[in-house]
């Protein structure tokens, strides 16, 4: 039984305003922090529909983020992010990879649940596939509507 949602975050609650934009987040976000008028929010937006939906499960599920770096600590949005989950995991801050099977039995075990109980949700298939050889539920995200179907569906 799922008692946990295992959030990546860029490209699932985070993404580029420019929807041309293809490279990592976190990459940008090192690259455009160094301009004095850098301007977070006229670069990024928060997917404000799916955390609204998250707050919400907060009753059902615990809610946990892991994360390759560290653009969820950016001042505009740490608090908002604060207010849905109980913990970010960054990959950068435990030297550990997303890409990795045995990274994910080690959240799952800082979390205290087995790995059975957390469903990890992911852009990036190459980090569902190591999530679910780890024995974690894990869920490609695609848009909003086909995951907030999939979680209810879990019910």
């Amino acid at each position: 039984m799922i008692k946990a949602l295992l959030f990546d975050f860029s490209r699932t609650l985070l993404f580029p305003k420019d929807v041309n934009y293809r490279g990592e987040l976190n990459s940008l976000y090192r690259k455009l922090i160094q301009d004095p008028k850098f301007d977070f929010l006229s670069n990024y937006q928060l997917n404000e529909e799916m955390l609204i939906y998250l707050g919400n499960l907060k009753v059902k599920y615990k809610l946990y983020v892991f994360t390759s770096g560290s653009i969820q600590d950016a001042p505009e949005i740490r608090e908002r992010v604060g207010e849905v989950f109980e913990k970010v995991f960054s990959g950068e801050e435990m030297m550990i990879s997303k890409k990795e099977p045995e990274s994910y039995k080690k959240i799952a075990e800082l979390i205290g649940l087995p790995v059975s109980d957390i469903l990890f949700i992911d852009d990036s298939p190459v980090n569902v596939q190591a999530a679910g050889i780890a024995g974690l539920s894990a869920v490609q995200y695609k848009d909003n509507k086909s995951l907030m179907n999939y979680i209810d569906s879990l019910e």
